[in-house]
């Protein structure tokens, strides 16, 4: 039972440097007196920086998302195992979030959220084997997928690591909760013979989503927990936790 993720476009990088202006005037003071209603307005207000990407500080563009690879290896039971490699991944709607409710602490570097994804499209290739409750997987080709009412619960907290004299943020315990609430997919198999089987697979789902997605969300929600704790820390490694908390 192993688990993998590999996002290879991700590489944080070790040398110091500086907020841009679009994004240090987004920042809350730590003595704000209000300072959740301060951290939704600017979550609010960085949506469209952070659709963009903020290439200085190695942060990619949330919509589209795109990854050049990941992978995942992992067996939940008996009837669900999934053993994957993803290529060439783009994810669409980041910028139709919307923030139910947000909790932050500056002083012990706690925060929580949830939020709402109306709506998702993801394309990607990809090569799969496993187990989908009764339906074996052995398919490779091209995924496409609408998913709709993503609910997103987030909570975690930072911790202070000292690098050569200067301080900066890490992750330190970070998990999240997710539940998509329907879905239609679409799969093409790289060998028309096989295209049977791609059907096969992209119907079961079709005809049962809430059954399907309950019983992979595991293996999702473990691959989103991963993917978001390597981009915060990515993020985290080039900007001095004292400009990104500033009194």
């Amino acid at each position: 039972m192993k688990y993998l993720v590999v996002v290879c476009a991700l590489v944080a990088a070790s040398q110091c440097k500086v907020l841009p202006e679009r994004v240090s005037n987004l920042l809350c003071s730590r003595n704000d007196p209000d300072y959740n209603a301060c951290t939704r307005k600017a979550f609010e207000k960085s949506i469209p920086v952070l659709a963009k990407g903020i290439p200085e500080i190695n942060l990619p563009p949330f919509d589209p998302l795109e990854l050049p690879f990941m992978s995942v290896d992992r067996t939940i039971n008996e009837l669900v195992s999934i053993k994957a490699v993803m290529k060439n991944i783009k994810v669409l709607g980041a910028t139709n979030i919307v923030i139910e409710d947000t909790k932050a602490n500056p002083h012990n570097y706690t925060a929580e959220m949830r939020i709402t994804l109306p709506w998702t499209h993801l394309d990607m290739d990809y090569d799969v084997v496993g187990q989908l409750l009764i339906i074996p997987l052995r398919s490779k080709g091209f995924f496409s997928g609408n998913f709709t009412n993503t609910q997103i619960y987030a909570k975690g907290n930072l911790k202070l690591v000292d690098k050569n004299g200067v301080k900066y943020f890490q992750v330190d315990k970070y998990n999240m909760k997710i539940r998509v609430g329907d879905g239609e997919i679409k799969l093409i198999a790289d060998n028309p013979d096989l295209q049977f089987g791609a059907d096969l697979i992209a119907n079961f789902y079709n005809e049962n989503p809430r059954r399907v997605m309950d019983a992979v969300n595991p293996i999702f929600v473990e691959t989103a927990t991963d993917l978001y704790r390597v981009i915060l820390n990515q993020v985290l490694a080039t900007i001095p936790a004292k400009e990104l908390l500033p009194e």
